[in-house]
Order: C-alpha cells, then structure tokens, then sequence
C-alpha cells in the first residue's frame, strides 16, 4: 500500500521539489515571485514559503471577496502585489 503525499500548492513539499529540479532558484526566497489567482493556494504558497505573491485578478478571487477579507488571514493571506491579469507584466 502506497502512502499520499500532497505537492500541490500550498504545500511545503513543493518548495523542496523545486529546489531539488531547480538548483540555486530558491538560495533566497525572499528574491522570487509567486504568481496566482487564488489567495488560499498560490498567495498561501508564497507566502508560507517566504517567497513575494502576485494575485492575478483572472481566476476565482475577486475584488469583493478581497475587500471583505479585509486584513487578510492565516488561511487566505494578502498578496504582496495585485494585477489584472499576468501580462500586464509583458513588455510590448
């Protein structure tokens, strides 16, 4: 019998994966951007992992829900940076 181990996001065994395929991406954390629509996965991700957070305004996360939030929470924290969507960031 084969036991589960959950990688997605916002597990820490991710990060590990990472940077066992990635050698040096993640030396500093604190220098990489995590990139997502969902405050409970991808924002939860980085910031769990010491890393900054970009939410994408492009999936299930919506300005209301981000307004009631308020300060944010342990289970859905605040992103370090908020765009519409990821291109945005793409040089024309």
């Amino acid at each position: 019998k084969r036991t589960a181990i959950n990688v997605g996001k916002p597990s820490g065994t991710l990060v590990d994966l990472i940077r066992s395929e990635h050698e040096g991406c993640m030396d500093d954390p604190s220098r990489c951007l995590f990139v997502g629509d969902r405050l409970d996965t991808d924002v939860k991700f980085g910031v769990d992992n010491g890393m900054k957070s970009l939410l994408v305004m492009t999936g299930v996360t919506t300005a209301d829900m981000m307004i009631r939030l308020g300060e944010g929470s342990d289970e859905e924290p605040l992103p370090d940076f908020i765009a519409p969507f990821v291109g945005i960031m793409a040089k024309e």
